[in-house]
């Protein structure tokens, strides 16, 4: 990765737009976030966009710890940790050209998955199955938010907020130990993510002072249009 001026604003720009985006809805840093750094330069996903979103989820839940409901997400948890480990086998096998094409169908997958509205009930089996496929998709490619987001999408926003951001961040964990352990996290992963803190904390900042204010659905239309887009780009350019 080569970090000139024109590139860190890029990043900072893309990673602060994120930041609000989940900071007000519980997610959105990877499905915004992933398709764009991924035009800018592939080496920045997933490492780099799992440590930056890891930096997130700390501060958000340090911000929302009041609202967490621990019980209904422990289950998800468990679910996400075996997709965090099943993603990272399938990253060590598989080649450049395989990963943006299977970058580009989980983008538009998750897409699919947010747009048709699934309304299912909150239990220990669907929070198993959102966990996993969040986890799997997640570690492949820093978007992990639709599967376990719209389980809980019929809650109210502070306790969505809560849960999504208690189970990223557990999930981020486990992801940055799986990817540290097949050698995905390097010095320059690393030197991404200090230079887009400032985009992570300007964007916290400004999704707190917007709460209660922007309604989540016209910024959740505006990130499905754009990661369709970006995705067919990624899926044209594997297979070109």
């Amino acid at each position: 990765m080569e970090f000139t001026l024109i590139t860190i604003l890029l990043i900072n720009l893309v990673i602060f737009c994120g930041s609000l985006l989940q900071g007000l809805i519980g997610y959105g840093i990877g499905l915004f976030s992933a398709p764009l750094l991924f035009l800018i330069d592939p080496a920045l996903v997933p490492a780099p966009l799992i440590l930056i979103s890891t930096v997130l989820t700390v501060l958000m839940m340090i911000r929302d710890k009041s609202h967490l409901q621990f019980d209904q997400i422990a289950w998800a948890m468990k679910g996400g940790f075996i997709g965090v480990v099943l993603a990272g086998v399938i990253l060590k096998v598989a080649t450049k050209d395989q990963f943006e094409l299977f970058f580009g169908l989980l983008i538009l997958a998750a897409v699919l998955i947010s747009v048709l509205g699934f309304k299912p009930k909150v239990n220990k089996i669907t929070n198993v199955i959102a966990g996993f496929t969040s986890g799997f998709m997640g570690t492949l490619t820093a978007v992990g938010g639709p599967p376990i987001a719209l389980l809980y999408q019929h809650g109210a926003i502070r306790n969505i907020v809560a849960n999504l951001t208690a189970f990223f961040m557990f999930l981020n964990i486990v992801a940055i130990v799986t990817l540290a352990s097949i050698g995905e996290i390097t010095f320059e992963t690393l030197k991404a993510v200090a230079i887009s803190t400032p985009g992570v904390c300007l964007g916290l900042y400004v999704s707190t002072k917007l709460q209660g204010i922007v309604k989540p659905h016209f910024a959740r239309k505006w990130i499905l249009t754009l990661s369709t887009v970006t995705a067919i780009i990624a899926i044209i350019r594997a297979l070109n």
